[in-house]
């Protein structure tokens, strides 16, 4: 017979092992439903879909996450987090080194996006083309204020310094319509491709960060009253 103080061990040493599974389980599901919401959108995407591309049951997904909803916002916040701290981490370096302009500012805020489209990383590639579709559509509003408006702030905060000048809701214009450009761009918008009759491809990122910098910090400067 198995002692009561035997049990309970195996049920201790059981538990994290436990809960790693589900942690496995979850992060599956998680990176299966990024490439399909990002590749797709999330109304012709079924969680049948995700199950299968993630090789798990329908109950799993209703575990971990109740609903679809649900798992559309964790795929938001999970990268969010990441670039809001890469984000952060640039700023304060420019701080520390005494040399914030709007272009340093501009840069710390944008290329952290371009870096990671231009990573291997399917999962980045698809989340970041995912939030290109997200930032225009204002059913998912709250997701973009919820993960990503108090990083945007620090720098608008910061821009206003840099540009007294400007009132508040022209330079609040200026960096909106700056991020429409942003997720544009890294979306690989293939437009261009189309405007150029095949001879020059949105999809193709290697110099377009520099052309994009130069316009976003041109267009800001614009805004300056006369």
């Amino acid at each position: 017979m198995v002692s009561k103080a035997k049990a309970g061990s195996e049920r201790n040493e059981a538990a994290p092992q436990t809960r790693a599974n589900g942690d496995q389980t979850r992060e599956k599901i998680i990176a299966a439903a990024e490439l399909l919401f990002g590749n797709h959108s999330f109304d012709t995407v079924s969680l049948r879909d995700i199950t299968n591309s993630a090789g798990v049951t329908l109950a799993l997904v209703s575990y971990h996450f109740k609903t679809k909803e649900n798992l559309f916002a964790a795929i938001v916040a999970r990268r969010a987090e990441t670039l809001n701290l890469t984000r952060r981490a640039r700023l304060a370096a420019l701080e520390e080194s005494g040399n914030v302009t709007v272009e340093s500012l501009l840069d710390a805020f944008m290329q952290p996006l371009f870096e990671q489209m231009q990573s291997n990383d399917e999962g980045w590639q698809a989340y970041l083309l995912l939030l290109a579709k997200l930032a225009t559509n204002d059913r998912w509003l709250s997701y973009i204020r919820e993960n990503y408006d108090e990083t945007a702030n620090l720098f608008i905060a910061r821009l206003r310094t840099l540009m007294p000048d400007i009132d508040e809701e022209t330079l609040l214009r200026g960096f909106a319509m700056v991020l429409v450009l942003m997720l544009q761009t890294v979306s690989k918008n293939r437009r261009l491709d189309s405007l150029s009759d095949g001879r020059f491809s949105g999809a193709d990122l290697s110099n377009a960060y520099s052309l994009l910098l130069k316009f976003a910090l041109a267009g800001l400067n614009a805004l300056r009253p006369a």
